[in-house]
């Protein structure tokens, strides 16, 4: 409304007519129409505020070249938003993609398989032509030896030459531009790698004073030679494992040659950007040369190895025939000699051997005499009748089996008499004397030189007891606390004896025999001493013995009272209780006699 409000004339006067306003309106627009389209222009910009494409397009190149060299921020900030359009197009237009990377990495791919299969096919026949002569076993010895792989041993001798690494390095900075090794090769830092060549270089031309374009041709380290080619703007270097032939340099040579051709213009603004140089891997790896000692025509590896498959079949034939002899003839020994077994015929019943005869139940088990002398099971069986054997041997191993004597004990056969000798129980006596009749071929066992170990810890246990006395205190009944310890060591000799007896099944008397000194009258002497005797046995007599029967008999005077005193013990010796054992018969025999004195 504005912009037509200005543009519009004002009215004219009514006295001017209407052609002077018509050639005034025209004047008017030749003078002011162009500012007027400008100031129409601009009003509309200072509206909108708005830039337009046309305007972005032509600073935006600029724009972000100079940011480019500020800082990375543009590119953190453009690099989600450029991933996510590449995998927008991958997933929308795979095709697309696979079409624009297939010339590129096609080649690449094939070219390396391809190497990849002719190293490895190249391994193997190396491998496989060694691995079945004498060499080859020699080879086998060393890297077992060595803790090297076989495959590395077999190249290590064969191989004439080997390029393992090549190095494109730039001349000028000496930075290292590309890098391909061989099959098999570790990687050592070819950064460093490259930086020590271009500082052997450098070292080289100051100390001999030569110019830029000459330099370092060869350097050997160990059992490897590097070898440098040197180009206007490039050097390749190669690590060279053997002898390499002169032929080798003309490689490299051509091969540094086409780099420079190709990348002529990369190598003379070279910035340090090494991505450019990436694609020069093909020429790198035709460097990546091997050569290998011929073997000397034979017959087949094949041939060689079928003579030995055969001469090893044949000796495992004849192994096995002579094994199985070897142990089918001492199976036959080994049966003939052993005791309880004999052996009627020998039949073949299907595919077997089989032994006919008579076996003692004691005797071994023929199915064991296979496993030790090796003879297979299913080749042999055994058709056995069970008897008795009375050879000296079966009638041994029947006593051992029937007595089961104890380590102790020695069992040894003189004729049919059974001799026993050493130490064993009572019970293990009684039962020898009850089953040795039941033996055959054995008619007396003679035990004389077997001793009893019960009888004898019953013996022993008499004697203990026996021993030991009980004094008292003149004029008194009562016991003093030492004596009573000592009391408390009878009642467990008792107890022991106790059980020795029932084992033996004996029912021997104990009798406990009270003296007093020679001091006071007879009859009150014969009461103290009584006295001293059941004292003794009411203490003794608080736990029950199972066949043991104790008894209390005053003595009166020691008749040996006079001896005792001789040797200086004075009359406590005489006031005492002793113990004396009887068996049943002499028990009888002494009460009565005990009786009749007292």
């Amino acid at each position: 409304m504005e912009r037509t409000r200005r543009s519009s004339p004002i009215s004219p006067p009514s006295e001017y007519d209407k052609g002077g306003s018509e050639d005034f309106s025209a004047l008017r627009r030749l003078l002011l129409s162009p500012e007027q389209v400008q100031l129409d222009r601009l009003r509309q910009r200072l509206d909108t505020f708005v830039v337009g494409p046309q305007e972005v397009s032509r600073v935006l190149p600029d724009a972000i070249r100079l940011r480019a060299r500020q800082d990375n921020r543009l590119l953190a900030s453009m690099l989600p938003i450029t991933q996510e359009a590449l995998a927008l197009s991958i997933k929308q237009s795979p095709q697309l993609i696979s079409d624009s990377l297939a010339p590129i990495l096609g080649s690449a791919i094939r070219k390396a398989i391809s190497r990849a299969m002719r190293e490895m096919l190249q391994s193997l026949n190396q491998t496989l032509e060694y691995s079945m002569s004498w060499q080859g076993l020699q080879w086998r010895w060393e890297a077992w030896k060595t803790g090297r792989p076989f495959v590395e041993v077999v190249l290590l001798h064969t191989l004439q030459f080997r390029v393992e690494q090549v190095f494109l390095i730039h001349k000028k900075t000496g930075l290292l531009l590309n890098h391909v090794m061989a099959e098999g090769i570790s990687s050592q830092g070819e950064a460093a790698i490259s930086g020590m060549l271009t500082a052997i270089q450098d070292f080289v031309r100051d100390s001999f004073q030569q110019s830029q374009d000459e330099g370092l041709e060869s350097l050997r380290i160990g059992d490897l030679t590097v070898w440098i080619e040197q180009g206007s703007a490039a050097i390749l270097a190669t690590v060279i494992r053997g002898a390499p032939p002169v032929k080798l340099r003309d490689v490299l040579q051509n091969t540094l040659e086409s780099i420079h051709a190709q990348y002529s213009e990369s190598l003379q603004h070279f910035q340090g950007d090494d991505s450019v140089f990436l694609e020069t891997r093909p020429f790198l790896e035709d460097c990546l040369q091997a050569q290998f000692v011929k073997k000397r025509k034979g017959l087949p590896v094949a041939f060689w190895v079928l003579s030995v498959l055969l001469l090893a079949l044949l000796g495992w034939w004849a192994y096995q025939a002579s094994l199985n002899h070897q142990q089918w003839t001492e199976l036959l020994k080994r049966i003939a000699a052993e005791p309880g077994i004999v052996v009627t015929s020998i039949q073949e019943e299907g595919g077997r051997r089989v032994f006919h005869g008579l076996r003692d139940p004691l005797a071994v088990d023929p199915e064991r005499l296979l496993e030790e002398v090796g003879y297979p099971p299913h080749a042999a069986g055994f058709h056995f009748e069970p008897f008795i054997a009375l050879t000296p041997e079966m009638v041994y191993t029947r006593a051992l089996k029937v007595l089961q004597p104890p380590e102790s004990v020695s069992v040894s056969l003189d004729g049919d008499r059974l001799m026993l000798m050493g130490k064993s129980s009572h019970a293990w006596m009684t039962r020898v004397d009850q089953a040795h009749f039941s033996i055959p071929g054995i008619t007396e066992v003679s035990m004389e030189r077997l001793i009893d170990t019960d009888v004898k810890q019953f013996e022993t246990l008499r004697e203990d007891l026996e021993g030991q006395t009980i004094l008292f205190l003149a004029g008194q009944g009562r016991l003093t606390d030492r004596e009573l310890v000592k009391i408390q060591q009878v009642k467990h000799i008792l107890q022991e004896l106790d059980k020795k007896a029932m084992q033996l099944g004996r029912e021997p008397s104990i009798y406990l025999m009270g003296y007093s000194s020679p001091v006071g009258s007879q009859s009150t002497n014969v009461s103290l001493s009584e006295m001293r005797a059941q004292k003794v046995l009411e203490i003794l007599s608080e736990s029950p013995f199972q066949v043991l029967k104790l008894s209390a008999i005053g003595k009166g005077v020691d008749p040996d009272v006079e001896s005792v005193a001789a040797e200086g013990q004075g009359y406590s010796a005489s006031r005492r209780v002793s113990f004396k054992v009887v068996e049943p018969k002499i028990t009888q025999t002494r009460e009565v006699g005990a009786r009749t004195g007292r």
